[in-house]
């Protein structure tokens, strides 16, 4: 065999194998820590695997949780530990380097309009309304409606069903129309607010009536919520205008300046009584009469429960302001409230936190309220403009409708 064979040979043998990549190698997936840890105490212990992260603060929805920073172990796990921790529903979440991010330990979430936080819930009494039980549920319909006061063909809204709406077919039902505050939409009350599990328990109790809960959309030029939409998300700018927000506070807890004026004419709260109650009573089981019709809204909502119920006093028996206000003072306010006390209205409910941007503008309508003599409550408990407050605020107020 010739010189030139050989080494033509020895080519064919050794060039394939010298050709062969190394086999890929699979980066390990970040270990996956326990967070976040409730003890006992109630002390919750919140983790983040991040071995390369500079600085790492845990933020949540709690008085004084903002950007508590976290520490980094030799394995690259930063922890905090914050506590004892009242029962609650909290939400949380990490800043890495300048970063918001979810727990990826923790696949329970919260939406709260554009913003995701992850959720933990310390069990207790101050969160039993709110926990999860075994007992009949209801069922939740989002269900597209036409708007022509909004010139919308369609926007969306969610509609609780109690627990027996199925299996009696020949029943009907009052109906509570409850309303979000600014940055929500018709997703707010169920993720943020547990409503469709404060209603569960308090209908399996027996301390609620059985009743439909109807939750639409109170942004004005809101098809759908963010995030929902069927196709490209809709942009923010065109889609996401709500009306007018309460007025800038004077100081860092709490309002004082009065309600700003806002035309009824073309507004959402005409939409509300012109166009949602008419689907409602067209498309489900309800008594379609004043005495069984409530509304409750808080902030924003609150703003539009009092637009829509000074407008339309004929229209709702039950009334519920949660962390608002209204225009006290102003003659046409007086005089409409004037009205719904002679046209009847069966109870007007007021609430705010003690330390809540709305509580004197709440007070103040309290107070107006009272001064003429229509059946009122108020409700104060400690904590500011958020929704630990109206959780609590549902219950009290779903448990007192309808009973009269």
């Amino acid at each position: 065999m010739t010189l030139t064979l050989r080494i033509a040979l020895l080519a064919l043998v050794t060039v394939p194998a010298m050709a062969q990549a190394p086999p890929p190698v699979t980066p390990a997936a970040p270990a996956r820590v326990k967070s976040p840890e409730v003890s006992s105490d109630n002390m919750i212990t919140f983790r983040l695997n991040a071995p390369a992260a500079t600085t790492v603060t845990l933020n949540g929805s709690w008085i004084g949780a903002n950007e508590l920073p976290m520490t980094r172990d030799a394995n690259g796990i930063w922890s905090t530990t914050v506590g004892p921790m009242k029962p609650q529903l909290y939400g949380y979440w990490y800043m890495v380097d300048g970063v918001r991010t979810l727990d990826p330990s923790n696949s329970e979430t919260e939406r709260d309009g554009s913003r995701y936080n992850s959720m933990v819930m310390i069990a207790g009494p101050g969160s039993d309304p709110w926990t999860f039980k075994n007992v009949p549920h209801g069922t939740i319909d989002q269900v597209w409606y036409p708007s022509p006061v909004l010139n919308m063909d369609q926007r969306r809204m969610y509609v609780y069903l109690p627990p027996d709406y199925m299996k009696n077919p020949t029943a009907k039902y009052p109906v509570l129309y409850l309303l979000h505050g600014g940055g929500g939409d018709e997703d707010a009350w169920t993720v943020m607010g547990r409503a469709t599990i404060i209603l569960d328990n308090l209908i399996a109790s027996g301390k609620a009536v059985p009743m439909i809960v109807v939750m639409p959309n109170g942004n004005a030029k809101q098809v759908v919520s963010q995030g929902f939409g069927y196709g490209p998300t809709p942009s923010l700018t065109t889609q996401v205008t709500a009306p007018p927000p309460n007025p800038a506070s004077t100081s860092p807890n709490r309002q004082t300046a009065g309600m700003p004026s806002i035309p009824y004419e073309g507004s959402y709260p005409e939409s509300l009584v012109k166009d949602v109650i008419l689907f409602v009573e067209k498309t489900y089981r309800v008594y379609p009469d004043k005495a069984h019709r409530a509304i409750a809204g808080l902030s924003m909502g609150g703003s539009q429960t009092v637009m829509a119920t000074t407008n339309n006093p004929d229209t709702f028996s039950y009334i519920g302001v949660f962390s608002s206000g209204a225009p006290v003072g102003d003659p046409t306010f007086e005089a409409q409230m004037d009205q719904i006390k002679k046209d009847g209205v069966k109870f007007y409910w007021t609430g705010t936190g003690d330390i809540d941007q709305a509580h004197d503008r709440m007070e103040a309508l309290e107070a107006d309220v009272k001064s003429k003599g229509i059946p009122t409550s108020y409700k104060e408990i400690p904590g500011r403009h958020y929704w630990f407050l109206w959780r609590d605020f549902l219950g009290d107020y779903a448990a007192l409708i309808f009973k009269e």
